[in-house]
């Protein structure tokens, strides 16, 4: 039997995550984009090992997509693009000791990739679809019937076409973003 949990972030609570956010990027500043994205893998890695309720794993789910994208040759987002999402990962770099004001559990981890996974909503739409569509491509006849210079150059279109939508979809949100929810984004610098 289902059981529907559901609550609210104040401003207290967006306020404490704002400040995690802060000092995360504060600290990933002085780190490589390599060293973001391996302290996101181990994040994803951790809670892999760990036994963790639905709702938590789809949470991990997304993590995992982030970070498939950020890794993804294919994708090539411009360079905007892929600081958004460095600076979305760099939430979750930091172990609970370093943390100022309370240790980000898994817990914490699904809160704050809820967070940032909804200013990068269309970002993981565009590229789940992007996925898909290379996967229909590369399978069966469509794959046997281009070459490899056209199959990539149909790649790069698709991939152009949806980072566009992407960013007018983006556009859009902010525009009709409420206060507290773009001083949030505009925290994360996304």
């Amino acid at each position: 039997m289902p059981f529907r949990v559901s609550f609210n972030l104040d401003d207290a609570d967006l306020q404490h995550f704002a400040e995690v956010v802060q000092h995360t990027q504060a600290m990933a500043r002085q780190s490589s984009a390599q060293d973001i994205i391996a302290a996101a893998r181990q994040v994803l890695l951790d809670s892999e090992q760990a036994h963790l309720a639905d709702f938590l794993v789809q949470r991990r789910d997304r993590l995992r997509l982030m970070l498939e994208m950020v890794s993804d040759p294919d994708w090539r987002p411009s360079a905007g693009d892929s600081q958004r999402l460095i600076n979305a990962l760099a939430c979750f770099t930091t172990k609970p000791a370093d943390q100022p004001h309370a240790s980000m559990g898994f817990l914490d981890h699904a809160i704050m990739i809820e967070l940032v996974g909804r200013d990068l909503t269309h970002d993981l739409d565009a590229y789940r679809d992007f996925c898909k569509a290379r996967a229909r491509l590369t399978s069966g006849r469509r794959a046997a019937a281009g070459s490899d210079a056209s199959r990539q150059q149909w790649l790069v279109q698709r991939c152009a076409a949806l980072q566009a939508r992407m960013h007018q979809r983006r556009q859009r949100d902010l525009q009709r973003a409420a206060s507290p929810m773009r001083r949030w984004f505009s925290l994360l610098g996304l």
